[in-house]
């Protein structure tokens, strides 16, 4: 894992900021492809969901939350692992339990629980790639967040 992590992150910052940002948009709408069969089997066991967050305050939505749930699921829990011994430099790791927490968090149902999981993946591998400057990294993060809320809330409007 550490090494696979290690060749992506260097082909990675071989780009300009902007296609970083380009590609970490589109892959983390592309990761999601990758949980749709355990999306479509809880389906099956559970039924279909239709619940999902509230769009009536799009500031909330859209401004409010990515910047919150970027400091308390992507930068606490770096800081916190970094002065943890055992936890410090297994960034693999604390990618894992960044996106378990993220997921965790967003309860609307089982299938939104594996979904945000897997945006959560992107977000926490974005958040740890950006760490030397954590000022881009927490605002490169949070951008991310908010572009996909927004999408998300345009969507329930079904525009």
């Amino acid at each position: 894992m550490k090494s696979l992590l290690w060749r992506m992150t260097l082909k990675l910052k071989r780009k300009p900021y902007w296609i970083q940002m380009c590609i970490f948009f589109v892959s983390s709408f592309l990761i999601v492809l990758s949980v749709i069969p355990f999306i479509a089997l809880s389906f099956v066991l559970e039924g279909e969901s239709t619940e999902g967050p509230d769009s009536s305050s799009w500031f909330l939505i859209i401004i409010l939350v990515p910047i919150l749930e970027t400091f308390i699921h992507q930068h606490l829990p770096f800081k916190l692992m970094q002065n943890w011994s055992w936890a410090k430099n297994k960034y693999g790791l604390y990618i894992l339990v960044s996106a378990i927490v993220f997921g965790l968090v967003h309860t609307y149902s089982f299938q939104y629980i594996i979904f945000a999981f897997s945006v959560g993946l992107i977000l926490a591998y974005m958040y740890f790639f950006y760490s030397k400057n954590p000022r881009i990294s927490f605002w490169s993060t949070t951008l991310i967040h908010a572009l996909r809320n927004l999408i998300a809330f345009l969507a329930a409007l079904k525009l």
